[in-house]
């Protein structure tokens, strides 16, 4: 049993990460339990990521500790599991987690039996008792003990757990009914942080899905507190700490209610869906503060996140040489002498005296314009660059590089920001080298792909493919092709699973519906199964989406705002979204089209011939060309010719059938 080939083959930066600590780690692979069988010693298993600070904090304290060292090498078998690579280990570890602790998050500590039965589950763990937090010596010895002389109650809990989660991914059937919108929305406005923007208090993540649910409502309803609540949360992150002021980007949540104090690593998914968040912002309420926020993310991706070859790197850490968030954070003397005379403004743009420093350091948050802004952030930029950046995993995955690809061509068809050719390029590298015809890989990594494809990969791949054919009138018939093997492979009666075979130790099918906060992995599905029906006529993807939403219904009825991805997708299916077919060559009315701002809208590029089964498309293309037709709930305009009236008929055409209100 080879420990080192074990976790070289996982090739993770993370688990590689491993092989330099005094803990033997081994990688999640079946000689790693067979080991733990054979010598008869519970596991331990790590869940982390390389771009997370507290995985880093108990890397270099806890297990680089001696005593702990030598307790879990004598008597465990330890396996680190990269989040970012394995994530349907990780989110079975976690449901385990909240069931047996009441804790989730990383890093993930779990104690299992060899048969993968967990024993106990905590989050970060000291080397010894500290801050009310348990010790890992003292819950080492512990399982130990309880792995020694309770197996038959280890068994029991166990047997008792899975069934608990299983039972919460047995289909849930209810009626679909859009009206389940409003339900959240009346959720959301009783959590709404009228104060600070966002729901709830602290910690805050950036509700996505939430803020989309209410920028689709208020295109249709136009009520008053849905911009309300919107345009707070929108500019409260855009102004917060929690975006990156000098380079872009947002890192991936605020510890506290004003958006100021984040953990600072950024994630690709992560900005990949607030980019396209920010552009439709834009492109709605015209507000340049979301244009320009977006435009922060792309420049964040010019400087670290971008392959020469295409595709986005996954991550990027929040340390820099064991401190967390030092490339990002401020000493008053730093600012001082970055800015000299220009101090005093920066000092109120910033609030630098309004609110506590952690450790004396200070992030960058706009409490106020000033006149002088755009030189004191050029000037703390140009000083940033000498410092060291925090680490980035190149790993390309290939549904986060998909959804990035989709977003940058989103913002440059709504807001004129972004590079829509490496977008493209992306897709093309996708294409080749990690989808051999009938599966993706998860990514690439060291010039070859790696794992295997997760539903949001298969989603994201099929959504971003209508969106470059929405672009170039090329990339649906790969879109098409994703979309049926995600339908194959991953479909059955409790809707969409995760994964298309399950992990062999942890084999509990899961159906993700939760938003975290990214869209869930059904939602994607079941949108990118209808928005390419609608496109293409082809009924299985219809089909499918109305299989997996009657099977998940219920369950959108109780988790209620946390899965707001999964109310929009049903709204998708029932209220059939607005698409634009231009025909023939006509450049200005695509251009038109494209620009024209309508939630879920589509627009389809068709020169000359067409081989899907969507009867309307051959009768446009027997009719005058070039000329361009708005579709929605059902029927089509008459045939537009104007650039400057399509734009107007995109987001008038049967508007009123979309209310809820």
């Amino acid at each position: 049993m080879d420990r080192e080939a074990c976790l070289r083959r996982s090739t993770s930066p993370f688990v590689l990460d491993g092989l330099r600590s005094k803990v033997q780690w081994w990688a999640w692979c079946e000689e790693a339990f067979q080991k733990a069988k054979a010598e008869d010693k519970p596991i331990l298993v790590d869940v982390g990521a390389v771009w997370c600070h507290w995985c880093h904090v108990i890397d270099e304290t806890t297990y680089n500790d001696d005593e702990i060292a030598d307790i879990i090498n004598k008597h465990f078998v330890p396996i680190k599991v990269d989040r970012d690579e394995r994530p349907d280990v990780d989110r079975r570890l976690q449901e385990y987690a909240v069931l047996v602790s009441g804790q989730s998050g990383w890093p993930l500590t779990v104690f299992m039996t060899p048969e993968g039965e967990v024993i106990w589950a905590a989050t970060y763990l000291p080397p010894r008792d500290y801050g009310g937090l348990p010790g890992m010596a003292k819950v080492l010895r512990a399982v130990l003990e309880a792995y020694r002389t309770k197996k038959g109650d280890i068994k029991k809990m166990a047997e008792d757990l899975s069934k608990e989660i299983a039972a919460w991914h047995n289909p849930s059937e209810a009626e679909l009914d859009r009206s389940v919108q409003l339900d959240i929305l009346a959720s959301l406005a009783a959590s709404f942080d009228e104060e600070y923007g966002g729901f709830g208090t602290a910690p805050k993540f950036p509700p996505i899905t939430q803020l989309d649910l209410l920028l689709l409502r208020h295109f249709y309803d136009g009520k008053s507190v849905y911009g309300k609540m919107a345009h707070a949360t929108l500019r409260a992150m855009a102004r917060g700490g929690v975006y990156d002021q000098l380079g872009g980007g947002f890192f991936r949540y605020s510890t506290d209610r004003l958006w100021l104090i984040p953990h600072y690593e950024k994630l690709l998914v992560d900005n990949a869906e607030l980019l396209s968040l920010y552009a439709r912002a834009y492109a709605h309420f015209g507000d340049q503060l979301y244009r320009k926020t977006a435009a922060g993310i792309i420049k964040w991706l010019d400087e670290f996140m971008r392959d020469p070859g295409g595709g986005y790197y996954a991550s990027q850490d929040a340390d820099v040489d064991g401190e967390e968030g030092a490339y990002y954070r401020w000493t008053e003397d730093e600012l001082k002498e970055t800015l000299g005379d220009l101090f005093p403004k920066a000092a109120d743009m910033f609030g630098l005296y309004e609110f506590k420093w952690p450790e004396g350091r200070a992030t960058l948050s706009i409490v106020r314009v000033v006149p002088e802004a755009d030189l004191i952030l050029e000037r703390l930029a140009e000083a940033r660059k000498a410092r060291k950046p925090p680490r980035v995993d190149t790993t390309i995955y290939a549904g986060w590089s998909c959804a990035m690809a989709k977003a940058e061509l989103e913002a440059s068809r709504l807001a004129g920001i972004g590079d829509k050719e490496f977008a493209l390029k992306t897709l093309d590298k996708i294409r080749r080298e990690a989808w051999d015809g009938s599966r993706l890989a998860r990514g690439l990594r060291g010039g070859g792909p790696v794992g295997e494809g997760v539903l949001e990969d298969y989603a994201y791949c099929a959504l971003a493919a209508l969106e470059a054919y929405s672009h170039t009138g090329r990339y649906l018939d790969w879109g098409v092709e994703v979309a049926g093997a995600m339908v194959d492979r991953f479909l059955d009666q409790g809707g969409f699973r995760d994964v298309e075979r399950p992990d062999p130790v942890l084999k509990t099918p899961h159906y993700p519906v939760a938003d975290t906060p990214n869209y869930s992995g059904n939602a994607l599905a079941i949108l990118a199964c209808d928005l390419l029906h609608y496109a293409t006529g082809i009924r299985k993807f219809r089909d499918a989406a109305e299989r997996a939403l009657k099977a998940l219904a219920g369950k959108l009825a109780r988790l209620g705002p946390s899965a707001a991805g999964l109310a929009i997708a049903l709204d998708a299916h029932l209220a059939e979204p607005p698409r634009t077919v231009v025909v023939g060559s006509a450049e200005e009315l695509l251009r038109a089209a494209l620009a024209a701002y309508r939630p879920l809208h589509v627009v389809m590029p068709v020169a000359s011939g067409w081989d899907y089964p969507e009867p309307s498309i051959k009768a446009m293309l027997a009719g005058p060309k070039p000329a361009a037709y708005v579709c929605a709930w059902g029927a089509c305009s008459m045939p537009i010719s104007d650039p400057g009236r399509l734009g107007e008929a995109v987001r008038k055409f049967r508007r009123e059938a979309y209310g809820l209100e």
